[in-house]
């Protein structure tokens, strides 16, 4: 994977459980970067989206943890359900497990600023009523947890309701 691609992390992070953790913080960005965006396949096995295929002792030397550092913080990982593994003989599969939550929203922005030049008046006004719906569906008046938070952002842009808001819309919903 080249560094021409990037990925989303969300303020949200700041609310999260291990977020003072600064070997788990560091770690879980460290996979977040490294996992696939698409489908590959490696030596014949296919590697999902939000996966990679590494080793304890590559991700010490890449992330300059201890190798001790980085089994405390996989294991940290595993125990939230943040991530899962599957090890073998000669390498690891972690799969992010919320990675759609993380970086599902891209696809739909750069699609919906496209489609914005073409929205008339009319399209408007039925786009703030759809607006004021989402605000009265989803948001509540309780600080939500990093996760639920996410869970709750992914709910919004599953909604059929989603594409028809504009990008200023959709990015003030998901508090950006």
């Amino acid at each position: 994977m080249g560094n021409d691609s990037w990925i989303s992390i969300h303020r949200k992070l700041l609310d999260w459980c291990w977020y003072k953790d600064i070997n788990v913080k560091t770690l879980f960005l460290h996979l977040l970067l490294k996992a696939n965006y698409k489908e590959k396949v490696w030596n014949g096995i296919e590697v999902n989206r939000g996966q990679l295929i590494t080793s304890i002792e590559h991700l010490s030397e890449e992330t300059g943890l201890t190798v001790q550092q980085t089994r405390t913080a996989l294991r940290k990982l595993l125990s939230t359900n943040e991530i899962t593994s599957k090890t073998t003989n000669k390498f690891t599969v972690i799969t992010i497990e919320n990675y759609e939550l993380y970086q599902n929203v891209n696809n739909k922005i750069t699609n919906k600023i496209t489609d914005n030049a073409t929205i008339n008046q009319q399209q408007l006004n039925k786009e703030n009523n759809i607006y004021y719906y989402f605000i009265n569906k989803y948001k509540s008046e309780k600080k939500l947890n990093f996760f639920d938070y996410m869970k709750q952002n992914k709910k919004m842009r599953e909604d059929e309701k989603w594409e028809l808001l504009t990008h200023e819309q959709q990015m003030k919903l998901l508090g950006k």
